[in-house]
Order: structure tokens, then sequence, then C-alpha cells
């Protein structure tokens, strides 16, 4: 019994032993170390600490987070994310980069970095940098601060303002321009007036769709849509009719509301547009005829509504300076019968 009790304890402080052991060997496999890029900077310098750590891969270390300052007098700019790579002996290599500066001269000692290793810490070795002022050379004499430094406005700074003022400007303009519309009671958006007349261009348009001869070349669907897109245009550009996207229907109501007043030209154009939409839209096929029926009552229907301007006739001015003559001797003559009369009077 007592035999038994003594392996049993025994075996206890073996693993104990094993346990410290291990631990003991893989905290010498885990490494610290932080290095500067130099020892000596001038004040506001801005220089960079990197923090190596090697590791076995299967081990947990916690790599710190700096706050704002690593020691009293040194700030901490910045600092990045781990980085870790796998070294051939497979060890992981993980890397740390502070970006530290400090605003007085001396000495200075970064104190050793903290790594925690399970339940134990691992800290690098602390070492010591300086940090010079400024040389000034007394021998030159004393000038006054300069001031600051004034920069040139440049152009994206002015273009804000410059696009949001023309912009300003623009809204402005339309604004006035549709209370004037508005005040005349004119349409806002104006048609745009051909440079020609509305029965010239229909009229070079139906010449056009006569030497084409679709319908003699069996495309008499086509034939009646260039023909209704002319009557269409005309209407438009003669009687400010909104025709392009009306239906036949509707544009021969708004001629009714326009006053339209040549009947007979009113019933032609309504022939031609209701024979347009049966072949268009009810595959209806007119014979030889009635296509001539249709086209030359469009010439008919432009012909008979079309603006005319009638010119005052003027003199030549050989005829308005003789005119003015004959005016100004009988003026005179009737002033000299007047005085004749008075004359004889008394």
């Amino acid at each position: 019994m007592l035999k038994i009790i003594n392996t049993y304890k025994l075996n206890i402080i073996f693993l104990i032993v094993l346990s410290t052991v291990v631990n003991v060997v893989t905290a010498q496999m885990v490494t610290v170390t932080a290095e500067m890029d130099t020892t000596e900077f001038l004040i506001g310098d801005q220089v960079g600490l990197e923090l190596k750590v090697t590791q076995p891969y299967n081990v947990f270390v916690g790599i710190p987070i700096f706050d704002e300052e690593l020691t009293k007098g040194i700030e901490i700019l910045d600092q990045s994310e781990n980085d870790t790579t796998l070294l051939e002996n497979g060890d992981w290599l993980i890397k740390k980069r502070l970006l530290i500066t400090a605003f007085d001269s001396g000495y200075y000692v970064i104190p050793p970095i903290p790594v925690l290793y399970y339940s134990d810490t691992i800290k690098s070795e602390p070492f010591i940098f300086k940090i010079n002022s400024v040389k000034v050379d007394t021998s030159e004499a004393i000038k006054d601060i300069k001031m600051p430094y004034t920069a040139p406005i440049s152009f994206a700074e002015i273009f804000p303002w410059a696009g949001g003022g023309l912009g300003l400007a623009i809204l402005i303009l339309v604004i006035i321009y549709i209370l004037r519309k508005i005040k005349r009671k004119e349409p806002i958006l104006g048609r745009i007036k051909p440079r020609e007349p509305a029965h010239i261009i229909a009229l070079r348009d139906l010449s056009r769709l006569m030497n084409d001869k679709l319908w003699q070349k069996d495309r008499v669907k086509d034939y009646y849509t260039v023909l209704t897109d002319i009557l269409r245009m005309y209407l438009w550009n003669r009687f400010s009719v909104r025709t392009l996207e009306r239906t036949s229907e509707e544009i021969l109501e708004s001629l009714k509301v326009n006053k339209f007043k040549d009947e007979e030209a009113y019933n032609t154009l309504k022939e031609i547009l209701y024979t347009s939409d049966l072949v268009k839209f009810a595959k209806f096929k007119p014979v030889g005829d009635e296509h001539e029926k249709c086209l030359s009552g469009s010439y008919s229907f432009v012909d008979r509504t079309k603006l005319i301007i009638e010119e005052k006739p003027t003199h030549p001015e050989g005829e308005e300076e003789e005119a003015e003559a004959e005016a100004d001797s009988s003026e005179k003559y009737n002033k000299g019968k007047v005085k004749v009369l008075e004359k004889q009077n008394d």
C-alpha cells in the first residue's frame, strides 16, 4: 500500500516538472525585439519604431495596442496593423510599426515593451535615443518673425462660388422669362418657326412623295404614313396645332377649337386622315384611284389653307414726290382762293 502511494506522488512530481520544462523551452522560442529607424533626430521629426515578435505557429502571443503616448514625452502618431510572415523554419514573424515624435530635446528611454504569452509576459530590451534641438547661429543678427504666407486663390476655390452665381443668374433669367410669357399670355416654350413658309415645305414634300411612287411599289402603308406625316407637320407649322402626338380625331377637334372656317378643306383633310388610319391600323387596301385622290386632296388642302401675306402698294420715289407736289400746289391754290373771296367781300 505504501509503495502504491509513493508511485502516485512520483508521477505527480514528474508531470509538474515536465510541464515546467515545456513552458521554459517554449518561452525560449518566443522572442520580442524593438528597433528604431534612428537613435538621434531633431525636435518634431517623425521616426518609425518597429516591434518584432517571433513565435511558433501553434503558440498564442498577444501583441499590445498602444495609447497616444509610448511613455512620457514620446507621442504615438500612428500604429499599423500586425503584419504576419511565415519564416522558413515554420515560425511566425509578427511586425507592428509605430510612428513616434517628441517636442523636447534630451535623452529618452524606450521602456521594455511587454508581449502577453499565455500567463507569462515577455518583454523587449529597453534602449536610449537622443533628440536634438535646432542649432541657432548666434553670429547673425536677430530677425523678426516672418508673417504668414498668403497663398493665391486657386481655380478649385473660385469655381463653386462662380458656378453657384452663374446658376443663380440663369435661374433668375428663366423666372423672368416665364413671368413675361404668362403676362403676355404666350406659350412658355415657343414653337420653332420654319425658315420657309409652311405651304412651301409641305408642297415640296408632297412632290417628293409623288416621285417616290411608294404605292406603285406595293408599299401602301409607307405611302400613307409619309402622307399623314407631311400633313401633320404642315398643320403644326401653319396653325400651331400639336399634331405629332395626337390622333386624327384630336387633330380635327383642335382645328375646330382654333375656329377653322374652310369647311371644304376640313372635310378633305378628314377624309384623308380616316383613309390613312384604315390603311395603317385596319389593313385596308384602297384602289389606285383612292391613292391619287388622297394625294391631290393633300395638294388642294395645302393650297386652300396656305398663309397669304398682303403687302400694301408702295409708290416709287418719283411718284411719291409728284404726289406731294400736287398736294402742296392744291393746298396753295385753296388758300389763294380763300384770300380772293375775302377781298371781294370787303
